[in-house]
């Protein structure tokens, strides 16, 4: 189906959603998967989302007004991290990010419609959902920051591990901690130092190996480097690897890599934040993560939405989108 079309149809539905019924013949041009995408803007840093048919062409979702505040207008909600997890046949989307610039907490929140957002205990106010774990109590690190979270469920370990970068000793490491139940959790401890000021780890699992795209941090590197290792346990397997994912002549700097698969398992897109000067996002693809051939997309072929900023993306159905314009 071509872009025009989809965008068509997503104005057909946004004018119906208020209605108490969305037009069959509205509903039967939606596919029957989209890309949502969860991320913040620098005019206000909370959760906002975007859906898009190819990855590439997004459209805003609630008329580009944020969907979900932390229940605290005040919370700066940077680099939301948003996934879905089946356990024992349930389905429940966990949403992780930033609590601001400073901060030795992150924040996580679970739903199940992507609407409504509580505390893995229930509880629906800002404490409810704050993890602090570089604080230095009960054996964690003590850290002023834990920048970008996101974690990894782990089926066969029937695991969550939950990964940030801090800063110790004037550097920027990532650290891990694992909980089954978002209610406690493992001390953290190091996950991935490359020996050198690193951000932003997303990870993506294929075949096994578990592959993490990262920021260098170092000036004049700032660009994403690429690193595998078997298992997130580090006293298992540590993560290894200096790879250079963009050409050696792109020299834009940017951060808040994202990876994710494309609909229909044909490869992967990524995407990455120019930072500087707020530039919105520019995007790649590949075929392998393990050969890593990826490709840069010209920046004219993709549609952004404004001020969009470092987020993550996941696949939903038609009718969740469906409930989401309705919302």
């Amino acid at each position: 189906m071509r872009i025009k079309q989809l965008l068509a149809s997503i104005l057909m539905l946004a004018c119906a959603a208020t209605a108490s019924a969305v037009s069959p013949e509205a509903i039967a041009q939606l596919p029957d998967s989209v890309y949502l995408m969860a991320y913040f803007t620098s005019p206000a840093q909370h959760l906002f989302y975007a859906w898009s048919a190819d990855g590439l062409h997004w459209q805003q979702l609630n008329d580009g007004k944020p969907v979900f505040t932390a229940y605290d207008d005040a919370v700066w909600m940077r680099d939301p991290y948003l996934n879905r997890v089946t356990r024992n046949g349930k389905t429940t989307f966990h949403l992780v990010h930033t609590w601001g610039w400073d901060n030795p907490a992150i924040f996580h929140w679970q739903s199940d419609d992507l609407i409504h957002w509580r505390a893995a205990d229930g509880g629906i106010t800002t404490d409810s959902g704050k993890i602090y774990v570089m604080d230095g109590v009960g054996g964690n690190p003590q850290a002023p920051n834990a920048w970008a979270p996101e974690f990894t469920y782990v089926p066969e370990e029937d695991l969550f591990y939950i990964y940030w970068s801090s800063r110790v000793d004037n550097r920027q490491l990532h650290y891990v901690t694992t909980t089954r139940d978002w209610l406690t959790f493992t001390t953290s401890r190091p996950l991935f130092d490359p020996l050198f000021t690193a951000i932003d780890l997303t990870v993506v699992r294929e075949a096994g190996i578990f592959h993490g795209y990262y920021k260098d941090e170092r000036n004049g590197k700032k660009t994403i480097l690429h690193a595998t290792t078997s298992s997130l346990d580090p006293t298992v397997d540590t993560f290894d690897g200096i790879t250079r994912v963009l050409p050696d002549d792109y020299l834009v700097e940017v951060e808040g890599p994202t990876v994710f698969a494309k609909i229909g398992g044909q490869g992967y897109i990524g995407y990455f934040d120019k930072f500087n000067g707020d530039a919105g996002l520019s995007f790649m693809q590949c075929t392998n993560l393990a050969t890593g051939d990826w490709q840069l997309i010209p920046d004219a072929h993709i549609a952004n939405v404004p001020d969009v900023k470092h987020g993550s993306v996941i696949i939903i159905s038609r009718d969740e989108l469906l409930r989401l314009l309705r919302d």
